[in-house]
């Protein structure tokens, strides 16, 4: 006789893995859900697996760590494709920079990131000394933001890159202050550190900041 419970415990798990895939869209989401799943299914192995086989579920470990390791390596599959920057003739023409601000590929798509993410006032002359954080008015949130996309875009290692030497807190996240406490005034996080980085593929704060 066909046991139909057990073909129901797999498609009932089938989908799951396809609304999790399709559901969680954010790439933090994905990232942190992906690894507890990774971990989860070895975990479940060992400590019940005789629970799952009373349940039908005894492909419930594996399951969990390849949905884990799907989420975890496609967690940018969602995010918003950025289109290509503009040839510089056809930037727009509100786009105030200081002379012999290099205008290369690489500086064109990180400006386009610059104001995507945190806005760029035409009022304000560009040079590559301009800080983010003090004369642009990025905060914390901001910042976290830009650092992940400029991650997956130019697949920058954020090395030592410390947010809290450049930026406070939120003020509601009582934990992020208390890691922040005792940081002073903060640093000038600049263009020229930001071209930098991602010309070199990597942060390295005494480096970049001996820049200015």
């Amino acid at each position: 006789m066909v046991d139909y419970s057990s073909w129901g415990s797999l498609l009932i798990l089938i989908a799951l893995t396809v609304l999790l895939d399709s559901k969680l869209k954010h790439p933090e989401l994905r990232k942190w859900f992906g690894l507890a799943l990774i971990l989860t299914g070895p975990m479940l192995l060992i400590v019940a697996t005789s629970w799952l086989s009373e349940l039908q579920f005894d492909s419930l470990p594996t399951f969990a760590f390849i949905i884990g390791i799907r989420l975890f390596f496609t967690r940018n599959k969602f995010r918003r494709q950025r289109n290509p920057p503009p040839h510089p003739l056809l930037r727009a023409p509100t786009m105030n920079l200081a002379p012999n601000f290099p205008e290369d590929p690489v500086m064109q798509q990180l400006l386009q990131l610059l104001h995507e993410e945190i806005g760029l006032s035409k009022h304000k002359t560009l040079r590559l000394e301009t800080s983010i954080n003090l004369e642009l008015g990025c905060d914390g949130a901001e910042a976290k933001q830009l650092m992940e996309a400029m991650e997956q875009e130019f697949a920058l290692d954020l090395g030592d890159y410390d947010a809290y030497r450049y930026f406070k807190p939120p003020v509601f996240d009582v934990f992020l202050k208390r890691r922040a406490k005792g940081r002073g005034d903060k640093v000038p996080l600049t263009i020229g550190m930001l071209y930098l980085a991602i010309k070199t593929h990597s942060w390295d704060t005494q480096t970049l900041e001996n820049l200015s």
